[in-house]
């Protein structure tokens, strides 16, 4: 069963006439949950908004996690009831989830996925796993969901968070153990995923540990801008090229560095070279001019040393994790004539 009423006049969704645009974005202010006791058990969760908000925005943006399937809900301005009339586990540290496209009555969205956790017992997770997603040509991706799966995957996520505007995000409330940990395009924004239409990008790793944070995921091609393939940088002409080098500390055998510059998805590659270990160095001798995000990989199968490698972005079914890769954290300019160095990041 779920039921939903909405009470309060529209009037109260309107900011009042000749004051100053309200343009915030939507927030969640507060939020308290009660259990009652003996005879029917009721949970019942209070939100309390920054702006009024309507009871079918409510719906249509509300998850829970695990799944709770009867409760009913009433919205009064920026007041929201959540009623669940179904015993919960008290092992379980349950999660209410509000889309981040959730709009107020200005149609303004919240900041970010809102979250509301509760036990209803004396169980309660705090577990975290966190970490950026990109795009193949390594720009943040703001609409990917990313999903945690505690055991084999099934029907439902065990854990799921939208990513935010820089392509970060934090699961968080996790039972110890680990996961399998993927992100989805989720372009309808329906917090589900919809294998038939909907790009993925996997973890380096099928089990991913409570209390990792610097988890990195990368979608692969589309297909709709392929890379564009280079003139060998020993082919251009020096006088409009520019130089670029610096280092990477990684755990590895061998390292590719990728320099994608941003206005044409041009993709550069070359092999770094091993200073000692964990120390990698890498140059490129000509770059054609322009604003660059740098990353290095780690190959899954490193051939001869000095070959580049491009990064595989492994698959779900059947799970094949994505080689290991990092971003440096600033955009790069390079300029005709310039030379740019001590580009050093680390690979974590």
């Amino acid at each position: 069963m779920l039921l939903w009423g909405v009470a309060g006049g529209c009037a109260s969704d309107r900011p009042p006439s000749g004051g100053p645009v309200d343009n915030t974005p939507l927030r969640i202010l507060s939020s308290d949950t009660r259990h009652s006791n003996g005879g029917l058990p009721v949970t019942t969760v209070h939100i309390t908004f920054s702006h009024p908000v309507s009871g079918r925005e409510l719906l249509k943006s509300l998850v829970f996690s695990p799944s709770i399937d009867n409760y009913d809900l009433s919205v009064r301005a920026r007041t929201a009831e959540i009623r669940i009339y179904e015993p919960l586990k008290p092992a379980a540290t349950y999660r209410v989830i509000l889309n981040k496209y959730m709009r107020d009555a200005r149609g303004k969205n919240l900041d970010n996925t809102g979250l509301i956790a509760f036990s209803a017992g004396t169980v309660f997770d705090r577990g975290v796993i966190a970490g950026r997603v990109y795009h193949h040509n390594l720009k943040p991706a703001p609409e990917a969901l990313l999903l945690a799966y505690a055991a084999n995957r099934g029907t439902e996520p065990d854990y799921l968070v939208q990513a935010g505007a820089d392509g970060s995000f934090i699961l968080e409330n996790l039972a110890e153990g680990h996961y399998l940990v993927f992100a989805v395009n989720d372009t309808n924004r329906n917090l589900r995923f919809e294998q038939a239409s909907e790009a993925v990008a996997v973890a380096d790793r099928v089990g991913v540990s409570v209390g990792t944070t610097s988890l990195m995921l990368r979608f692969a091609p589309d297909g709709t801008t392929p890379d564009i393939q280079p003139t060998p940088a020993e082919e251009t002409e020096p006088e409009k090229t520019g130089t670029l080098s610096g280092s990477c500390r990684a755990d590895a055998q061998a390292l590719t560095i990728e320099a994608r510059r941003h206005k044409d998805n041009a993709s550069f590659l070359t092999a770094a070279m091993r200073a000692a270990k964990g120390v990698f160095h890498y140059s490129f001798s000509a770059l054609p001019p322009g604003t660059y995000t740098i990353s290095a990989s780690i190959p899954s199968a490193p051939k001869r040393s000095g070959v580049a490698q491009a990064w595989k972005p492994g698959s779900l079914d059947p799970f094949t994790a994505s080689e290991t890769f990092g971003v440096y954290p600033d955009t790069v300019r390079i300029r005709p004539g310039w030379i740019t160095d001590a580009i050093d990041f680390t690979l974590r």
